[in-house]
Order: structure tokens, then sequence, then C-alpha cells
């Protein structure tokens, strides 16, 4: 193994129900988003690192083109992977039009650092808006998670997510701790292909406020959303409370033939 003082050395958990590369991948990006693994470092070379960390080169080329697709990482060939930079003062960063993005991916396009901290986690019967919007039995499962979303440590929104359990297969409080659940999604092949989102302004209570650091009343954006994979199973149903203040949303609008 590599010794624990290197940034890339990871805790591995073989008996763990989370795929090793999974485990890899969410490992780097703590040590990205801790700042270990400085933006334009180099990684080793991927025979080096799945020998260092008693994993497989498949395994290593799985994370490591996970964390491409999400941004973290760049991989040039013949000079080998790097952690992407964020980008500079003033830039926007690169995205399509129209990508249904995740919190994280959004706030690191910011060129901040997301985080997540999980306030609630069980393995329930679903709500009737949650069975509704996942098309579930009232007698199936879903994963009832609340988060603290943040940017920079900064709390910005308060997160509760709902998932048909019998098609995430199993799932624990660390696995969506400071993590990206689109990237987990993501992992198991359950990437959501499109979604509906509905805004509105409503005013942060005795529950909220605390959590977002706020006074109560001060304005929140609320938003529901309902997610599908690409063959129309939903997989998620979740309601965010963003802070009114720190928070913007921008709509592409195009005029009608």
């Amino acid at each position: 193994m590599l010794p624990s003082s290197l940034p890339w050395a990871l805790p591995l958990d073989p008996a763990s129900a989370t795929p090793v590369y999974v485990q890899v991948a969410q490992g780097l990006t703590q040590r990205i988003e801790s700042g270990h693994l400085r933006a334009g470092s180099a990684l080793p070379a991927e025979r080096e690192l799945a020998a260092g960390l008693g994993v497989s080169r498949v395994t290593v080329r799985q994370a490591l083109a996970l964390l491409s697709q999400q941004g973290l990482l760049t991989r040039r060939h013949g000079s080998g992977t790097f952690v992407t930079p964020p980008p500079r003062p003033g830039e926007l960063p690169s995205r399509s039009l129209g990508l249904l993005s995740s919190f994280s991916e959004d706030v690191r396009a910011r060129g901040q650092i997301p985080g997540a901290r999980v306030l609630s986690f069980e393995r329930v019967r679903p709500s009737p808006q949650e069975a509704m919007s996942l098309a579930l039995s009232p007698g199936e499962r879903v994963y009832r998670l609340r988060r603290v979303r943040t940017a920079d440590g900064e709390p910005l929104a308060v997160e509760d997510s709902a998932l048909p359990a019998a098609l995430v297969g199993e799932l624990r409080p660390a696995d969506v701790q400071d993590a990206s659940l689109y990237a987990l999604l993501w992992a198991r092949a359950l990437s959501p292909a499109r979604a509906i989102r509905h805004l509105r302004a409503v005013n942060a209570d005795l529950t909220l406020a605390p959590l977002l650091g706020v006074p109560v009343g001060a304005a929140l954006l609320t938003t529901d959303r309902v997610s599908w994979l690409a063959d129309g199973r939903p997989i998620e149903y979740a309601r965010a409370h963003y802070r009114g203040d720190r928070s913007d949303f921008v709509m592409e609008l195009q005029g009608g033939a």
C-alpha cells in the first residue's frame, strides 16, 4: 500500500457493497476538495496508483474516468492525469446548455468546494408524495435523506431526497456524506437523464433558519424536482430550500416559431 502520508493514499473496504472503483473515486474527490491534491497537480500513473492501492488497473481507470466526467480531473494523452484547476475569476466554465447538473457540479463551476452534511438517513415506506413521484406502491421502500449542502463550508441549501431502494441497491449514510448524489447514481449506471423542477419562494421557518444560518423569515428559494432515467423510470424525488441571498437560477428562453 502507498504510505498514508501521501495525498493519494486512500482507505478502501473490499467488504463494502460500494464498488471499489467508486470508493477510489470518492476518496480522490475528498482529497481534491480538502486541498490535499492541489489544482494542477499530477496523479501517479495508473500502474503506480493501482499497485499502491492494491487494486487492478481497470479499477483505477474506472475511477479516473468517473472523476473526469465530473470535471475534477483532466486526462492528457501522453502526459497523465491532473487535478482540474478552478475557472479563473470572471471566466465562465464550459457547460452545455440544458445540462442536468448536480449541486456539486454547480458549486464547482463557480470555483468553490461543495460539501454535504447528513442530518438524517432512513430506509422507510414512501410518503404519498414520494410514492406518486417515484411510481412506487405503498409497500415498497425508499431511502429518505436530509442533508445540508455547502459551498466552501458555508450552508447554501437544505436538501431532502427520496430514492427507490429496490432500484438503487444498498446505500449507507457514509455514501452520501460530502458526496454528490448524482455522481453516486452515475457510478451505479443510474444517471438521471431528465428532470422537472418547480421553483417557488418561501420564508425560513424555525427549523430551516438555523441550518442555513439565516434569521427566521429570511427569503428562501424552494425547488421540487423529479428525475428520470433514460428508460423513463423515476430515480429521485427531491425538495431543496436555498438561501435567497446566496442563490440564483438562470433559464434560457426561446421564442416560438
